[in-house]
């Protein structure tokens, strides 16, 4: 086993990184730099900035809904937010509409004088007609980026000696201020994890993204694949600014862009490309990353005194053998919590001990302790460490019809699960003939699925009411589009846990055990057995019975 103590490079603060000529601000990003400067420093998390897409000097209103938030719960919140927003939206659309049709005319609100004003230096062709469609909202960004800097300083010092052993300009260590705003556990709606939002299809070219970790969400791991990114970016790119969007764009698109116009700089791909996903976030992604870092550098100035967050220290060892995770914290007699802070790629499976930390993984312990932890994985017996992985996943073929929930769960397994497991995207898409691993925990056998057949006269909701299952869930895991065409004799697959295996059957005059039993195909004994009944014979009118429920 080996150990490595990482000695971090605490001469360079992160206060005073200092500038570098590898990103110039051209004058034409002056206008996009200080919009986002604004949204950074001075607009709150409850206000909302509306602006022209295209022109940020444009800044319509900013409605501010403080007290909002402070009368009404989340949901009420968001829902009243996204109300106004759009209402004060379709009135200014309104207002330019107008304005595209006679500038001068006498019926005009007051606040469109305003609006003309604003627009005075701008020369484009039905420029009014054109700002109605560009209107946006944009949510300020004043606590989350104070505390991102706060924590940005337990992750920069190794961030900054990652990059500087890379050759790479350490200033590129404050992109998660833009991206993830240091927050190790963002997840993006397009499946974008870590601190550096990486998307599944770069992480897998730049670290290990499977059943048994998720390097993204590791922000040591995720940060030197990060470092390796932005210098291939560069040297296929050859222009920080370009490089940096290509972060957000992708290499190859930025790449094709330059080539489809001529052009040789960012600016001029602002100005004149117009290509698919071409949109605002990558347009000003470089000027945000600009606004981020004089921002970060001058945080006195606006925020005033920040505590950030201690650098973590750690050393690394290097395991030899598969070991149960909490095993390894066990042998530095770390809580898990703690352990796991240190070591946030594994996945769930790993944690709870269905799978095992594979030999060669570099583990992080506290600073000091690698040597307890070395000398105590010597003693470790075979009990306690393996020559391989444990069986946790079974091979299943998906068939035509076949929905991923109704293979979670006939497997007893998740949607989450078997998603993570396969690097399938947020929205779970399989397709016949895919082989996916699924996680099951049981020794890699599926359960058998228990089925009901559809008698005449009963519903998906009658059905799922026998078993106490949601109605939802039988349509979904049967892939039925429906519920109303149901046809008798069907066969339906019903959820693992359906019924917790039994129904509940009120007894009414002249009902004996017995009667009930055939009446349910179940046996006397089985009923007696799951209600503690001492006499079949003493039971009593609107008495509840547990009846095994049978599938047929």
């Amino acid at each position: 086993m080996k150990s490595r103590l990482f000695l971090l490079l605490l001469s360079v603060t992160c206060s005073q990184a200092q500038a570098s000529t590898s990103f110039p601000q051209p004058p034409e990003l002056n206008t996009a730099v200080n919009f986002w400067v604004r949204i950074f420093t001075e607009v709150s998390q409850h206000q909302v900035v509306l602006h022209d897409r295209k022109h940020l000097e444009v800044v319509y209103n900013t409605l501010d809904f403080s007290v909002a938030a402070k009368n009404l719960d989340r949901r009420e919140y968001f829902q009243h937010v996204r109300k106004v927003e759009q209402a004060e939206k379709d009135e200014l659309g309104r207002i330019l509409r107008r304005l595209a049709e006679d500038p001068n005319a006498a019926d005009l609100p007051p606040v469109a004088n305003s609006i003309k004003k604003k627009f005075e230096r701008i020369s484009e062709p039905d420029k009014f007609a054109r700002a109605a469609e560009r209107i946006r909202g944009q949510r300020g960004l004043y606590e989350r980026f104070r505390e991102a800097i706060a924590v940005s300083g337990a992750y920069l010092p190794y961030m900054e000696e990652i990059f500087a052993a890379q050759g790479l300009p350490v200033e590129l260590t404050r992109l998660p201020l833009v991206e993830s705003s240091f927050n190790v556990k963002a997840y993006s709606k397009s499946g974008a994890a870590g601190i550096w939002q990486f998307i599944p299809s770069s992480a897998r070219r730049y670290m290990r993204m499977d059943e048994v970790g998720d390097d993204r969400r590791d922000p040591w791991f995720s940060t030197e694949a990060a470092a390796r990114h932005l210098a291939d970016d560069y040297a296929a790119l050859n222009d920080w600014p370009m490089a940096v969007t290509a972060y957000n764009y992708g290499r190859y698109g930025i790449a094709r862009a330059l080539e489809e116009i001529g052009a040789s700089s960012l600016v001029e791909l602002i100005e004149r490309y117009d290509g698919p996903r071409w949109g605002f976030a990558s347009k000003n992604f470089y000027a945000e990353f600009l606004a981020a870092l004089h921002v970060e550098q001058n945080a006195m100035r606006y925020f005033g005194p920040i505590k950030r967050d201690e650098p973590l220290r750690f050393e690394e060892v290097t395991i030899d053998h598969y070991v149960p995770f909490e095993t390894l914290g066990r042998l530095i007699d770390l809580d898990l919590e703690s352990f796991q802070r240190l070591n946030p790629t594994f996945s769930t499976a790993v944690i709870d001990g269905h799978l095992f930390v594979p030999p060669g993984q570099r583990i992080r312990v506290p600073r000091g302790t690698a040597s307890t932890f070395s000398n105590a994985y010597a003693s470790l017996d075979s009990s306690q460490r393996y020559e391989r992985q444990r069986d946790y996943f079974v091979r299943h073929k998906v068939r035509s019809g076949e929905t991923l929930s109704g293979i979670a769960y006939r497997y007893r397994s998740s949607v989450k699960q078997i998603s993570r497991a396969n690097n399938l995207s947020r929205r779970g898409f399989i397709r016949a003939g895919q082989v996916l691993k699924i996680p099951t925990g049981s020794g890699g056998k599926a359960d058998a699925p228990r089925k009901h057949r559809v008698r005449s006269g009963e519903t998906l909701v009658a059905i799922a009411r026998r078993y106490h299952v949601s109605a939802r869930d039988l349509q979904r895991l049967n892939g039925i589009a429906k519920p109303e065409l149901l046809q008798v004799g069907a066969v339906l697959l019903l959820p693992a846990d359906a019924g917790a295996g039994y129904v509940k059957h009120t007894v009414r005059a002249g009902q004996t055990v017995g009667s009930i039993a055939r009446k349910y195909g179940v046996s006397v004994r089985e009923i007696a057995a799951l209600n503690g009944l001492t006499d079949v014979h003493a039971i009593r009118v609107g008495q509840t019975l547990k009846v095994p429920a049978r599938a047929s």
